[in-house]
């Protein structure tokens, strides 16, 4: 057998190798995309006509609202009246902008840019504001090949801009894009600069980037009593654009010849979806608004166009609130074409041609789609060269179908330089439809082109994550009296290791993925089941005796169905719709946070040994147990005065007006929501000191007890013969008793460490996930309970690794119960910057972690209450969890490898695997085994040395 201390450092190896291999294994499965080097130039692109096309705007004015829903902005509830007043006259272009997954703004801002399918790895760099790494400094984007006509660019709005084009504006004023409790000043500092900056001639590009309106979607979701509003108040900003803009052009028409006029394009770079999140591939996530608007528009409505003569070409296309769908990055090429700058090289996306349909002269709308396919054309080439013949000698391959879609090229050259000589409209037409259907089956290949994996570094991740998980399991065998147990769990066990193989194995498929949370919902409620069936099989108890256990079972059972009916079965909206019940249910969970801290500090004070303590270690240890009182009483009435002040500030709730007066507290009201975050961190700070003096004036009063126990010992024993003998046995006695003493208050002082981070923990929670504490809470005591039945009166104690079982199913599970899936979207930023005054990675980062896994962080530290100090049974808890998520994180790491080119790979499984990359890294080795060692095993630890 190994001794613990060398079963650690052998854990610490393969939790070093495993780690490893996720980093390779995320190397390879994540590289950053490969771009084609360098800017694309005049001459680069071929064009039958020996002049560059004139432009038809010299202007841009580009305001993207983050977050802005198609149905947002030309809905019919639309807020946007300016805005949809101009597309009912014919006056501006509506589209539905589809944008793909990860539909977060790092990646879409370059979608937008440079026409490319961003990496899924930009959805991490998302919320690294410090990250340089993915600057589009040496990758081609319209705004760099704006800037190359010697333009002037100005930008202002989200500074995730200023870090992608870090030497390109000329004029800039950023705002912090993660500061989601910012639902005002965040827009008011954009818009300040329209009457400011925009009515100044010194401009030939304006970027607007406002954030305000995602803010309040992450918040309070697409129903927040803000979003309408909001949608008002950047209608607003867009009509004054609108109107400063039309004056300008009017009179730069006036005093020069060649002025062209200004295009605006207002869009999103994302939709969202009903709960206000975004990241992932739903409807609502990828349904950007988009409309293009100008002045010059007003000349020539689309209404009063009785044939356009595209319209044939256009009429296939999907639909959507009335108005066609395109690809959000065919904004790219429309721009270059538009202005007369070169496509950039990497562009995937098609020209929008509804800008030119009304036009009866085909020559620059035929110039506009030979650029564009000759651009695609030579970015295909790179990876089927077998086109650059097509290409090159178009002429020689009129008739060659060996490629449809190049001979549609090449045919569509032909008739192109017919029309320029007879210019026949016939022969345009069909010329812009064969250029269109190379294009679209251009881009169609270039999008389904398998992305640039590293085999061999997968490859390697796998092998390592692999070879960790099978020292694990040897480990595991190694320890085996401490890590199993058979008799009466053997059921139990059975189950246990079956649902280990069974979930691991539905890593292969998507469905089973997306559905995971039906998986840890029936292995918790089997779980416990069959921990109730097993008591039929002590054979000490009686009929009567088994039924205190199956009952506890049963009630355990009902928890979880409510657990799961309040979010998934819409049972929280039905509560929460009563005018104040949210705000009741607030205060319920944080009441009872308070009830089971005083019964825990009851239960410490009640404990007494034999020998009485000295009245000075008494009043020692009342006055710490009241100042620990005293400490979560008030950080959970700060909390609550925190949620409440959030509500009023952002969703305009009615406050009940038993609680309004909470508001008005003294300590309270002169702060702000930081500072009050940060008093509440504090406090929470204190509460830990508070705690580990309380477990060491526990400690010390045992001493002296202990001291006084042998004392008396020895007063028996002074005349007997075996007097040294006998004072040795009385010692061993006398300390295990103090030590099984000291070790049943350890667990109350970590139940009181339970308590304490409970009103932290809501505090990160959204509100109307409160209440599920208060279950929380109560399945708690039931598991409490329940072991402690079957460890008193039946003297069959629950073996450790099935406490780690279960407590890793209910861990898994109260993260789906609070509302998260295995989609990007499902991460809440809501509740991240609770008390930061400036925004850090770290931080944030840590912080969004505490939100989103919120209840299972509680879960994690109740666990640690059931685990004696005794190091054996602290390692076999541990070895259960660690072997748990590394058999998961092999399988899955399998399961990506072999679907690679599934057509979920980058919707279902990559965010899958980044989850589990959370579960095994942040989760498992570092909360659960260093925190959780440290904590249990360090500060909270009973010496039983003689």
């Amino acid at each position: 057998m190994l001794n613990i201390g060398r079963k650690t450092i052998y854990t610490c190896i393969l939790a070093l190798i495993q780690i490893s291999g996720i980093a390779l294994f995320c190397k390879g499965f994540f590289p950053y995309k490969i771009y084609l080097s360098g800017y694309a130039a005049e001459g680069d692109q071929f064009s039958l006509h020996k002049q560059t096309q004139e432009p038809e705007f010299d202007r841009l004015v580009f305001v993207l609202i983050d977050a802005l829903r198609n149905d947002f902005l030309i809905g019919k509830d639309s807020g946007f009246q300016f805005v949809n007043s101009h597309i009912e006259q014919g006056t501006a272009y509506p589209f539905t902008a589809k944008a793909t997954a990860p539909t977060v703004t790092l990646p879409r801002i370059k979608a937008l840019t440079t026409g490319t399918i961003p990496s899924f790895l930009d959805a991490i760099l998302n919320i690294a504001e410090s990250d340089t790494t993915s600057s589009l400094e040496n990758h081609d984007n319209w705004v760099y090949q704006f800037k190359q006509q010697n333009k002037t660019i100005h930008f202002f709005g989200d500074d995730t801009w200023m870090r992608l084009f870090p030497s390109i504006f000329d004029k800039t004023d950023g705002t912090t894009s993660f500061f989601v409790s910012d639902t005002t000043e965040v827009d008011l500092n954009v818009t300040r600069h329209i009457k400011t900056d925009l009515v100044e001639p010194d401009w030939d590009a304006v970027i607007f980037h406002y954030l305000g309106l995602d803010h309040i979607g992450h918040l309070g979701g697409p129903q927040s009593p803000l979003m309408k509003p909001k949608q008002m108040e950047m209608d607003q900003a867009i009509e004054s654009i609108y109107t400063i803009v039309a004056e300008q052009d009017a009179k730069r028409m006036q005093e020069q010849s060649n002025a062209k006029g200004t295009l605006m394009v207002v869009c999103g770079d994302h939709g969202m979806n009903e709960k206000g999140n975004h990241g992932g591939s739903s409807v609502g996530e990828t349904s950007a608004g988009l409309v293009f608007m100008s002045p010059r528009f007003e000349s020539r409505p689309t209404k009063k166009q009785q044939q356009q003569p595209l319209s044939t070409l256009l009429a296939h296309r999907q639909h959507v609130l009335e108005f066609p769908v395109i690809d959000q990055i065919d904004i790219v090429p429309t721009l270059a074409t538009l202005f007369s700058f070169p496509i950039p090289k990497n562009n995937l996306g098609k020209v929008i041609l509804d800008l030119y349909a009304s036009k009866q002269d085909f020559t620059s709308i035929l110039n506009s789609v030979l650029l564009n396919a000759s651009q695609l054309g030579q970015l295909l080439s790179k990876i089927a060269p077998e086109i650059t013949g097509y290409l090159d000698a178009p002429s020689a391959h009129v008739n060659d179908a060996t490629l449809v879609f190049g001979q549609s090229y090449a045919r569509a050259l032909s008739l192109h330089q017919e029309y320029l000589i007879s210019k026949d409209a016939a022969a345009a037409k069909q010329a812009i439809e064969l250029y269109y259907h190379f294009i679209e089956a251009t881009q169609a290949q270039l999008s389904n082109t398998a992305s640039d994996y590293n085999i061999q570094f997968m490859v390697a991740g796998v092998v390592l994550i692999s070879c960790s998980t099978i020292g694990l399991i040897c480990l595991s065998l190694l320890f085996k009296q401490q890590t199993h147990s058979v008799g009466i769990w053997s059921f139990s066990q059975y189950f246990s290791v079956l649902g280990l193989i069974l979930y691991a194995a539905s890593m292969f498929a998507s469905s089973f993925v997306e559905e995971e949370h039906y998986t840890w919902y029936y292995l918790v409620q089997t779980l416990t089941l069959l921990s109730a069936i097993s008591s039929f099989r002590i054979p000490v108890l009686t009929v009567d005796q088994m039924l205190y256990p199956i009952s506890l079972c049963f009630a355990q059972m009902l928890l979880v169905r409510t657990a799961i009916a309040w979010n998934h079965n819409q049972l929280s909206d039905l509560i929460l719709s009563y005018t104040g019940v949210q705000w009741h249910l607030m205060g319920l969970t944080l009441f009872t946070t308070v009830i089971f801290g005083i019964n825990t500090l009851y239960k410490l004070s009640s404990q007494s040994s034999v020998i009485d303590v000295n009245s000075t270690s008494k009043i020692i240890q009342n006055l710490v147990r009241s100042a620990m009182l005293i400490i979560v009483v008030l950080v959970s009435l700060l909390v609550f005065v925190y949620k409440l002040k959030t509500a009023t500030a952002d969703t305009i709730d009615e406050v009940p007006v038993m609680y309004a007066s909470l508001l008005s507290w003294e300590l309270v009201q002169p702060l702000d929501q930081v500072a009050l975050g940060k008093l509440i961190y504090n406090y929470g700070g204190a509460g830990l000191f508070v705690l580990g003096g309380l477990f060491y004036v526990t400690k010390r009063a045992h001493l002296l007890e202990l001291v006084q126990d042998i004392d008396e010992q020895d007063e028996q024993h002074d005349n007997n013969d075996d007097q040294e003998a006998l004072q040795t046995q009385a010692l061993q006695q006398a300390h295990e008793r103090s030590m099984i003493l000291v070790d049943n208050k350890r667990t109350l002082i970590l139940q009181m460490l339970l308590c304490l981070i409970t009103p932290l923990l809501i505090l990160l929670t959204r509100p109307e996930n409160a209440f599920l504490f208060v279950l929380f809470h109560v399945q708690f005591e039931l598991l409490t309970r329940s072991y402690a039945y079957l460890q008193d009166s039946c003297k069959h104690s629950v073996p450790t690794w099935l406490i780690g079982v279960l407590v890793a199913c209910l861990s898994h599970a109260s993260f789906f119960l609070t509302g998260h899936s295995n989609s990007i979207a499902s991460v809440d930023l809501s509740n991240a910057y609770v008390g930061v005054e400036e925004y850090d990675t770290i931080l944030i980062g840590l912080l969004t972690f505490c939100s989103n896994w919120s209840g299972s962080i509680w879960w994690s530290v109740a666990g640690w209450t059931f685990i004696s100090s005794h190091e054996n049974k602290w390692f076999s808890y541990m070895l259960t969890h660690a072997i748990l998520f590394s058999v998961v994180m092999t399988t899955l790491s399998i399961s990506v490898t072999v679907l690679r080119e599934h057509l979920f790979i980058w919707t279902v499984f990559s965010p899958k695997y980044l989850y589990q990359i959370a579960w095994n890294v942040l989760f498992h080795w570092i909360l659960q085994v260093c925190i959780g060692s440290i904590i249990t095993q360090i500060v909270f630890c009973v010496q039983r040395a003689n």
